[in-house]
C-alpha cells in the first residue's frame, strides 16, 4: 500500500512539473515550523510532525496566496474519523475530512455558503494514518486531491487567499509537510476576535452555538442567550435556547443554563425586552418541528409551522416561565416563516410618549403566496401579559431587524436587506410606537454582506439630548467578516465613529449598554469561520474613533 502511494503522489508530481507555480515556500517540514502563524495557541513538535487539537486551534501558513495558478501540499494524519469537522482552510471555506455522515465535505462562501457531502471518508483515508492533500489552482479551475486521487473541482474560481492552513475542531491533527507555491505574499501574524469567548462550539454537548442575543437586567445582570444546536451548524433540528449569567459587567459567566428544550424540535431566534419599570425580562422566540427545514415551511410543505412563544424571568435571570404561545396574537393566517429578532427589543422611555412603557421586539416574517419578505414588529402596553401585532414595512426584501428610540419617542427599524444590488442596511420609521412604518430607504454608510446586526441607544450620563446610537454588524459587502460596531452623534443620519472588533470571520451580533456604562458587544466570530465562537467584548464609548 504504501508503494502504491508513493507511486501515484509522485506521478501527480510529475504531471504537474511544467506548470508555472511561482514562489515556493515551505511552511512546515517534517514536524519543524518554518513559516507557521497559530491562532488559538501554538502547536506541540511530536516526532516528525507538528500536532494540534481542539476547536479554535488553527496552524496556517505564513504565507497569503494571490490571484494566478498556485498549489498546496499538506501531509498529515488524523488521529480519529467519527464526524470532527477537521478541515483544510481558505479564509472561511473548508475541504473537510470528517463530517458527522463519515464523508469528505466542502462548506463556505467558496463553495456556494453551504455544506455539501462528498464521498465517504474512509474511501480516501484511515485514522492514524498519513496522507497527502493537494490543492491545485491551474486557469481558474481548483482540484482537491487525496493521494494524487481527486475528490473535488472547483470551476471559475481565481481569487487571492489570505488565510490558507488547516484545523484540527474536534479532532487531533498531526502536520508533517505543508509547502505552498504560487503568487506568494508574506500573511500578517493572525489577530483573534477583541473579546472572550463565553460559547465555544463543539463544547458543552452542542455542534454549534449561533445566534446572539444580549440583555442586562434592571438590577445590572447581563444575560447572553443564543442558540445550541446538537447536531450542526444548520437552522434546523434539535436546537435549545441557552443563557449564560454575569453579575461583574462581564468580567466573569456563570454555566450556561437551558432556558428551552423541546427534545428533537428547533427552539431559537432569541429575542430578549428588559421591563425597566417591573423588572421582569421577557425573552420571545420561535419554534418548530425539527424535522421542518426552512424552505419546506416558506413553500406549505412542511408537517407544521412557525409558531411564537414567550418566557420570562423575574429573578434576573436565574429561572424562567414556561414557554406560552402567542401565535394567534402576533402572527396572520397568510404568513408562512416567522422569526422574532434575532437580538433584542426595547421599552419606550420619552417621558411625554403616548406609549411611554411600551415593549416592542422586531421580527419578520415571508408571505404565503409571493413568498416576499417583510419587517414588523409586535409590542405590549400591558408590561408583557399580552402582545399585539404592530406595522409591517412598507416595501419588502428585508427581513431580521432590530429597533431603537430616536429622540422624542420616535423609533427606527434598522433592517438586513435582500436586494443584492445594495449591499446596505434599510431603515424605517415610526412615528406610533410602532403601529405603523413609513420612509423606508437605504442608508449607504451601513454596509452589509447581509446579515443580521444590532443597534442601541447609548445615553451616557442620562442626558437624552446627549445620546449617541450605536449599531455592529460584519461591516463588508462581500463576506461576512469585519465585525464592526459604529457611533452616531446625529440620531442615525451619519455614522463616522467606528471601533473594529476582529478583521476575520464573523456575522451575527447583538448589542448593550452595562451598568458600569461600558459598551457591550455579543458577537459571532473565529479565525477559520464565523460560527466557531460567540464573543463578548466590553469596551468605552471613547474607544470608537
Amino acid at each position: 500500500m504504501r508503494v502504491f502511494k508513493l507511486f501515484l503522489c509522485t506521478a501527480f508530481l510529475v504531471i504537474f512539473t511544467g506548470i508555472a507555480f511561482g514562489q515556493r515556500e515551505v511552511v512546515v517540514d517534517y514536524g519543524v515550523g518554518e513559516d507557521v502563524r497559530f491562532a488559538g495557541g501554538e502547536w506541540e513538535r511530536e516526532g516528525s510532525a507538528l500536532v494540534g487539537g481542539g476547536v479554535g486551534k488553527f496552524l496556517y501558513s505564513g504565507w497569503q496566496i494571490g490571484e494566478g495558478n498556485f498549489r498546496v501540499a499538506v501531509r498529515m494524519r488524523l488521529a480519529r474519523l467519527d464526524g470532527t469537522a477537521a478541515s483544510f482552510v481558505m479564509d472561511g471555506s473548508h475541504f473537510g475530512f470528517d463530517s458527522r455522515t463519515g464523508t469528505l465535505f466542502v462548506e463556505g462562501p467558496l463553495f456556494g455558503g453551504t455544506a455539501e457531502m462528498l464521498e465517504e471518508t474512509e474511501e480516501y483515508l484511515q485514522a492514524g494514518e498519513s496522507f497527502d492533500l493537494e490543492v491545485v489552482r491551474r486557469n481558474g479551475q481548483t482540484r482537491f486531491l487525496i493521494d494524487g486521487r481527486e475528490v473535488y473541482r472547483k470551476d471559475g474560481w481565481d481569487g487571492a487567499v489570505k488565510q490558507v492552513g488547516v484545523r484540527p475542531w474536534r479532532n487531533e491533527m498531526a502536520v508533517e509537510k505543508f509547502v505552498v507555491s504560487g503568487n506568494l505574499r508574506e500573511a500578517p501574524e493572525p489577530v483573534g476576535p477583541i473579546g472572550e469567548a463565553i460559547f465555544v462550539s463543539g463544547e458543552g454537548g452542542y455542534d454549534t452555538y449561533r445566534i446572539p442575543a444580549l440583555a442586562v437586567t434592571k438590577g445590572g445582570v447581563v444575560l447572553a442567550f443564543c442558540e445550541g444546536r446538537k447536531d450542526s451548524s444548520g437552522d434546523s433540528g434539535d436546537i435549545d435556547l441557552l443563557v449564560k449569567r454575569s453579575e461583574d459587567n462581564g468580567r466573569t459567566w456563570g454555566e450556561a443554563k437551558v432556558v428551552w428544550d423541546d427534545g428533537e424540535n428547533t427552539c431559537g431566534n432569541p429575542c430578549a425586552v428588559v421591563d425597566r419599570e417591573t423588572g421582569t425580562v421577557w425573552l420571545l422566540s420561535t419554534w418548530n418541528l425539527g424535522e421542518d427545514h426552512e424552505g419546506e415551511i416558506i413553500n406549505g410543505t412542511s408537517e407544521d409551522t412557525r409558531r411564537v412563544f414567550v418566557m420570562s424571568s423575574k429573578d434576573e435571570g436565574r429561572t424562567w416561565s414556561e414557554p406560552a404561545e402567542i401565535t394567534e396574537d402576533v402572527k396572520e393566517d397568510s404568513w408562512s416563516w416567522y422569526a422574532t429578532g434575532p437580538g433584542s427589543g426595547i421599552q419606550i422611555e420619552y417621558l411625554y410618549s403616548n406609549h411611554k412603557g411600551r415593549l416592542v421586539v422586531p421580527c419578520d416574517h415571508i408571505e404565503k403566496g409571493t413568498k416576499r419578505y417583510y419587517s414588523h414588529v409586535i409590542y405590549s402596553d400591558d408590561h408583557g401579559q399580552t402582545w399585539e401585532l404592530g406595522g409591517r414595512t412598507p416595501e419588502d426584501m428585508v427581513n431580521e431587524c432590530e429597533v431603537v428610540e430616536l429622540e422624542n419617542g420616535r423609533l427606527m427599524l434598522n433592517m438586513r436587506n435582500y436586494d443584492r444590488s445594495k449591499k446596505y442596511r434599510q431603515v424605517a420609521f415610526s412615528d406610533d410606537g410602532g403601529r405603523s412604518w413609513r420612509g423606508q430607504q437605504f442608508d449607504d454608510e451601513l454596509i452589509e454582506p447581509i446579515c443580521q446586526a444590532a443597534i442601541e441607544r447609548y445615553d451616557g450620563d442620562g442626558n437624552r439630548s446627549e445620546s449617541v446610537i450605536l449599531f455592529s454588524n460584519p461591516a463588508s459587502r462581500s463576506r461576512r467578516v469585519n465585525m464592526t460596531v459604529r457611533a452616531s452623534y446625529d440620531w442615525g443620519e451619519t455614522w463616522n465613529r467606528k471601533r473594529v472588533l476582529h478583521s476575520g470571520p464573523s456575522a451575527y451580533s447583538d448589542l448593550a449598554v452595562l451598568g458600569n456604562g461600558d459598551i457591550a458587544c455579543f458577537y459571532e466570530a473565529g479565525e477559520g469561520g464565523a460560527y466557531e465562537s460567540i464573543v463578548f467584548a466590553s469596551f468605552e464609548l471613547s474607544s470608537l474613533r
